[in-house]
């Protein structure tokens, strides 16, 4: 895949120490995610070489854009507190005490 990228006039020693270059830093990666790297790159830099950086470059921003797909599709919404019985009347003893008047015309809740 690379050899598009190889001048006609380098010698196999230096093309074989680019390949080994390119072998050593993409070792972490799939076969299959570095052959989309490259194609990725060729999209966007058709006349440039790439470099080992570039593409992982590239394969980790679309590891971090998977990953944040992920994510939003499994956050889900806060649920709404759970007020127990014995907050809620402390809540309303608080809210008499500090405003009774409300309070006093405030219809009663049937319960």
């Amino acid at each position: 895949m690379l050899s598009a990228y190889f001048d006609p006039s380098e010698s196999d020693e230096v093309k074989a120490g680019l390949l080994a270059w390119f072998c050593d830093e993409l070792q972490d990666w799939k076969h299959e995610q570095v052959v989309w790297g490259l194609r990725e790159w060729n999209r966007d830099n058709p006349r440039r070489r790439p470099t080992p950086g570039d593409i992982v470059a590239i394969l980790k921003r679309a590891r971090g854009e998977k990953y944040a797909k992920q994510v939003a599709a499994t956050k889900v919404a806060d649920p709404a507190p759970v007020i127990t019985e014995e907050a809620r009347a402390r809540n309303a003893a608080r809210v008499a005490e500090l405003f009774p008047s409300i309070i006093k015309s405030m219809p009663k809740v049937q319960e």
